[in-house]
């Protein structure tokens, strides 16, 4: 299909009907890369993804508890690569220092 020559509103519904996310922002030549595409890169078809299909995926990963993340949370989990994260910085962020005890600081009162 030659998107060349398909007005901008076209190209609009076209992206539309493919789920691209945030079409109606994008200037013509963004839209006729896109659409041009054979596959869309990895990005764009993880935000299609509905947070039902992310917790399945993340259940045959191995997560466990992954029905208390919301939809963010588990893009990040599983995609870290395309938001530039790394899965130690995860495993750091998600740490618990609930039992962590600091000992009192001395102080006088007079």
């Amino acid at each position: 299909m030659n998107y060349h020559v398909m007005e901008y509103c076209e190209l609009k519904q076209e992206a539309r009907e493919r789920r691209i996310k945030l079409y109606y922002v994008m200037r013509k030549a963004q839209l006729i890369q896109l659409l041009s595409m054979e596959t869309l890169p990895e990005k764009y078809i993880v935000e299609k993804k509905r947070i039902g299909e992310l917790r399945e995926e993340a259940r045959a990963r191995g997560f466990l508890m992954v029905y208390k993340l919301n939809r963010s949370a588990l893009v990040e989990l599983l995609y870290p690569h395309l938001y530039g994260k790394t899965g130690s910085e995860n495993e750091h962020k998600n740490q618990n220092n609930t039992y962590k005890h600091d000992t009192p600081k001395n102080y006088d009162s007079k």
